[in-house]
C-alpha cells in the first residue's frame, strides 16, 4: 500500500511547481552587487553538456516501465510525442512533466555566450536532487541533482555510508563537485553566483520522509514533520497515513515549524545545506561557493528563522547578497537585502503595457520600491518584468492589454495569444526594455529573452533555449487549439544585439549604473513621464510615452549650457538645449534616451 502512495505523490510531483516567487533586503547590501546585471537560468533548459547523465523514467517515476523519456530540444514545443500521449491525453498534463538534460556541462560551454552578452551574474533555480525539472521539490538538499552532473558508480558506495541528518557524514558527489567546479569558473569570469532555494516544504522522496512513510511511528524523523495521523497495520489494503502538505498537494509534504520557524531537526538540515553550498569544502575559501541565495516562498517561514539564518549566511560570508523573492515583514527588506522584485516587474507593466498606472502613480511605486533600501541599496533592486513564473516579455508585448502575472497563458485563457510578437509588439518590448535598463536597479534577463523567446505562463515560458546554430522546426499550436498555423523558431540576432547595447549603455555611463535618479516630467493625461540620472557632471535624461498619439515633450531645468546637443544613440537623432530645456516630438508608446555631448 505505501509504495501505491509514493507512486501517486510522485506522480503529483511531477506535474509541476506551484510556487510563488518574490525578493528581500537589509541595512546596507554588498557594493558588488550595484548595478548588476543578472540573467535568471533554468539548468534544465538552457543547454544539453552530457546525454550521459539525462535523466530516466526510475529516477522521474521510479518505475522504468514507464513511458518517458527526454524531450527533443528543437522540436515544435506544442506537439506531443507518442509516449506523451501514452502518459497524458491532454498537452499541458504532459508538457509540466517534461525534462530536457540541461546540466552543469551544458552552463559551463555556455558561459562564452553570456560574458559575450555582458551578464555580470548568474541566478540559478534550484540544483538540488529532485525528480523534478524545476528541483523546487527537493530530495535532498545537500547534494546536486545527479543528472545534472556526471553520473559515476563511485558516488553509490560513498552515498550509502551517509547520514544524511549528519553533515560531518555528507560526501561531495560529482555532481557536487561539477557545480563547485562551475561556480569556480563563473568567479574567475569576474562573474556572480545566486542560488534559488525554498525550505518550506520538500517532495514525498525527500530522504528524511521517505524513512518516515516507511517506518511510521518508529521512525527518528517524525518530529520533522505534522504528521496528523499514522498508518494501522491491521489495514494493509488502506493507508491512514495523513500529514501537512502544502498547497493541499500529497507531493510536498511541509517541514514542521514552532514560532520560531523550522523545528531543531530540519533547521539544522537547513542550516547546514546552506553552509555547504556557500563554501562546499568548509576551509573558508569562497571561490567555489555560492554569492548568496534567492528565497522562494519566504512567507512560509515566520521572520525570527529568516534572521537567524540571514546571520548564518553572512557568518560565512558577510558580502552575501540575500534575496527574498516574495513579500517582506515590513516597510524595510531585513533580514534579507533585497524584497519584492515582482513589484518594479509589474509597476513597469502596468504602466507601459497594460496602462493601469498612470505615470504619476507609476513614479509613486519606484519611489516607494526604493525607499525600501539604503540609498545604495536601490541600485540593487531587481527590476526584473519577466522571469520563469510570468509569461515571457514577447508574450505580455504580444498580450499587453492583460493584468501582470494572472497565470497569463493558453492553459487557463483560451483568448491568450501564444505566438510571436508582431511589430506593435516588437515595438512595446523596445520601450520596455529601455526603461528596464535605465530605472535605477539591477536588469533582470530571464534566459531567452534576449534570443527572442516567447510564451505564456508555466510551462510554456521554459522552453528550452534558443540557440542560433540550432535548426528548430515551426511552432503551431495546432494540437491545443486547432489553428494550424506555423511560426518560425529563430534566434532573433537584431534583439539581441539591442541587448548587447542595452548592457554596454550600462557599463559606458556610471549614471545609469549608480547615479541618482530625477523625475522631470509627469503628464499623467499625456501619458509623458522623463526622469534624469545623474553622476557628478556626467548625465543621461530618458523621457517615455505611454499614450496612443504623438505628445510634444518638454524637459525643463536640464542644467545644461545653451546649444548642447542631446543624442539618442538608438534611434540616431539629436536635440539641442534653449534656455535650460530641450523640446522634441515623442512617437505614441515609444521612449527615448539623449545623452549631451561632452
Amino acid at each position: 500500500m505505501r509504495s501505491h502512495i509514493v507512486s501517486m505523490i510522485l506522480f503529483t510531483a511531477a506535474i509541476g511547481m506551484l510556487a510563488p516567487a518574490v525578493m528581500a533586503q537589509q541595512g546596507d547590501p554588498p557594493e558588488w552587487a550595484r548595478g548588476l546585471i543578472w540573467y535568471l537560468v533554468m539548468p534544465d533548459r538552457y543547454w544539453n553538456g552530457n546525454t550521459d547523465n539525462d535523466p530516466d523514467a526510475q529516477w522521474v517515476f521510479g518505475d522504468e516501465n514507464v513511458p518517458w523519456e527526454v524531450s527533443q530540444w528543437t522540436s515544435n514545443w506544442y506537439a506531443s510525442t507518442v509516449k506523451e500521449r501514452m502518459l497524458q491525453e491532454r498537452f499541458y498534463p504532459g508538457a509540466f512533466l517534461r525534462q530536457y538534460g540541461g546540466d552543469f556541462a551544458g552552463l559551463m560551454e555556455r558561459l562564452d555566450y553570456l560574458s559575450d552578452l555582458g551578464v555580470e551574474g548568474l541566478i540559478l533555480t534550484p540544483i538540488f536532487e529532485a525528480g523534478s525539472a524545476h528541483k523546487f521539490d527537493m530530495r535532498s538538499l545537500h547534494h546536486a541533482d545527479r543528472h545534472f552532473g556526471p553520473l559515476l558508480t563511485v558516488d553509490t558506495t560513498f552515498l550509502n555510508r551517509e547520514k544524511p541528518e549528519d553533515s560531518r557524514t555528507w560526501y561531495m558527489t560529482s555532481a557536487d563537485r561539477a557545480f563547485a567546479e562551475l561556480v569556480e569558473e563563473i568567479h574567475r569570469r569576474g562573474m556572480r553566483v545566486l542560488l534559488m532555494a525554498q525550505f518550506a516544504h520538500v517532495s514525498a522522496h525527500f530522504w528524511a520522509f521517505e524513512n518516515l512513510l516507511e517506518r511510521q511511528e518508529n521512525s527518528q524523523f517524525g518530529s520533522w514533520f505534522t504528521v496528523r495521523q499514522w498508518d494501522k497495520p491491521e489495514t494493509p489494503y488502506d493507508s491512514e497515513f495523513d500529514y501537512e502538505r502544502m498547497w493541499g498537494i500529497d507531493a510536498f509534504p511541509k517541514l514542521r515549524q514552532d514560532t520560531l520557524g523550522l523545528v531543531k531537526g530540519p533547521r539544522d538540515y537547513v542550516f547546514a545545506s546552506t553552509a555547504r553550498w556557500m563554501d562546499p569544502n568548509g576551509d573558508g575559501d569562497l571561490s567555489d561557493g555560492v554569492d548568496g541565495w534567492c528565497i522562494d516562498l519566504g512567507q512560509e517561514l515566520p521572520l525570527p528563522f529568516w534572521e537567524a539564518w540571514a546571520a548564518h549566511c553572512r557568518s560565512i560570508n558577510p558580502k552575501a547578497l540575500l534575496v527574498n523573492l516574495g513579500d517582506g515583514w515590513g516597510k524595510s527588506a531585513a533580514p534579507f537585502d533585497l524584497d519584492r522584485p515582482r513589484e518594479i516587474g509589474r509597476s513597469i507593466h502596468e504602466f507601459l503595457l497594460s496602462r493601469r498606472f498612470t505615470s504619476t502613480a507609476f513614479d509613486a511605486q519606484m519611489m516607494k520600491q526604493r525607499s525600501r533600501t539604503t540609498l545604495s541599496g536601490s541600485d540593487m533592486l531587481f527590476t526584473m518584468p519577466g522571469f520563469h513564473e510570468t509569461d515571457r516579455i514577447a508574450s505580455m508585448c504580444v498580450n499587453d492589454t492583460l493584468p501582470y502575472d494572472l497565470r497569463n497563458s493558453l492553459a487557463v485563457n483560451p483568448q491568450y495569444d501564444v505566438g510571436p510578437p508582431d511589430a506593435t509588439a516588437e515595438d512595446l518590448r523596445s520601450m520596455l526594455l529601455l526603461l528596464q535598463f535605465t530605472l535605477p536597479g539591477a536588469p533582470v534577463l530571464y534566459y531567452g529573452d534576449e534570443a527572442g523567446m516567447w510564451g505564456g505562463d508555466d510551462p510554456d515560458n521554459r522552453k528550452p533555449m534558443l540557440w542560433p546554430e540550432l535548426e528548430y522546426e515551426g511552432e503551431s499550436v495546432f494540437e491545443v487549439t486547432g489553428d494550424d498555423a506555423v511560426h518560425p523558431v529563430v534566434f532573433d540576432s537584431a534583439l539581441h544585439s539591442y541587448y548587447k547595447e542595452l548592457i554596454a549603455l550600462r557599463g559606458k555611463y556610471t549614471a545609469l549604473r549608480s547615479g541618482t535618479m530625477q523625475t522631470l516630467l509627469l503628464d499623467d493625461v499625456a501619458g509623458l513621464y522623463a526622469f534624469v540620472r545623474a553622476a557628478g557632471a556626467e548625465k543621461v535624461y530618458v523621457a517615455v510615452n505611454a499614450g496612443d498619439k504623438p505628445q510634444q515633450c518638454v524637459l525643463s531645468y536640464l542644467g545644461l549650457p545653451e546649444g548642447i546637443r542631446l543624442h539618442d544613440p538608438f534611434h540616431d537623432i539629436s536635440f539641442y538645449t534653449r534656455r535650460d530645456a530641450v523640446s522634441f516630438v515623442l512617437p505614441p508608446r515609444s521612449a527615448t534616451l539623449l545623452v549631451p555631448d561632452q
